[in-house]
Formats: structure tokens, sequence, C-alpha cells
């Protein structure tokens, strides 16, 4: 009989220690998985979606239209004035980093994807944290002023996309019960 008892107990254990090191890993892929669809809704989904601000890159009557950051490249062509001195005057139209692409692009979805791709979870007993190692994601989160080549730009409107969510620990809750209902199958 103490026999019986002492696997039970032992299989008890077990399945305690791998279910405290196995649910963060589970809760942080289902929350990055839930982050990731709100590039897609471009919203926040917190008791229904909350859209995001519009982006300028896509009114006709801002500055910025069709804007698409290429890098560290020269919007201006080089025009000699006077005896071999250069100087530079505005391209124009033919303005470098312009996209047409880019004034119908989804809202905080570059051509790369890159800071809906950088959403990681690291997952140590008992917490999960959601994390991106890019330094513009606090910034598009939470909103704030902001910089433009290095020089004071427009107060960027939050466009939160990781957060608390009532729709997300609806689906921790469901995978906190399923897990609890298998350690007594």
């Amino acid at each position: 009989m103490n026999d019986i008892i002492t696997e039970l107990l032992k299989t008890i254990k077990t399945s305690l220690i791998r279910f405290e090191k196995d649910l963060p890993r589970y809760i942080g892929k289902e929350a990055v998985d839930h982050f990731v669809e709100n590039f897609d809704k471009e919203g926040f989904v917190n008791n229904g979606l909350q859209p995001w601000r519009d982006v300028k890159r896509r009114d006709p009557k801002s500055k910025w239209y069709g804007f698409e950051y290429r890098g560290e490249r020269v919007t201006y062509k080089i025009s000699k004035k006077g005896k071999g001195k250069v100087g530079y005057k505005d391209a124009g139209k033919n303005k470098t980093n312009f996209s047409a692409a880019a004034t119908k692009r989804e809202i905080l979805n570059g051509s790369t994807h890159e800071l809906r791709r950088s959403l990681r979870y690291t997952a140590t007993q008992g917490k999960a944290t959601i994390i991106s190692d890019k330094p513009y994601a606090k910034l598009q989160n939470e909103g704030g002023p902001m910089k433009v080549f290095g020089r004071s730009g427009p107060v960027m409107p939050a466009r939160p996309f990781v957060g608390e969510s009532k729709e997300l620990n609806n689906k921790i809750k469901a995978i906190v019960d399923r897990e609890v209902n298998k350690l007594f199958k």
C-alpha cells in the first residue's frame, strides 16, 4: 500500500513540476500569437477591437504621404552653382523615399513586418514576459514624442499592440483549465 501511495505522490510531483515549467511557455506563445493578430486587425483587441489611428503616409494632404523609410538615402539632387560649387535642392516629385505601396500598406506593417516579427516571449517559473528587440516598439505601443532623422518630430499617437486584454485573459484561463484537467486525468 505504501508503495502505491509513494508512486502516486511521485507521479503527482512530476506532473506539477512539468505543469509549472510548461504553463508559462504555453501562455507566452498564446500571448505572442494574440498580439501578432493585432497587426492584422490594425487595432488592439481588448473588450472588442480598438482601431488604431490612421497613418499620415496614407493621407494625400500630409507631407508624409507615400513616405517609406529606406535607410539613410538622401532626398536631394546635387546641382552646380556657379564655378564648380556644389549645392543641394529639393528633389520635388523625384523623392527617393516615395512609395505608392506605402499609401496603401496596413498600419504598423512595413514591407519587412519587422515589428510584428520581433515579438517574443521569455518563460520562467510561473511567469511569461513578452519582449521586442526593436527600440521603437515602446514608442509605437505607448505613443509619445518622436525623432525623425535625429530631430524632434511630431508626437506619435499610441497604437497599442501589446498590453492587458480581456480576450487574452480568457484564452489564458482556457489554457490553465486545460492543463489543470490534464493533471487529474
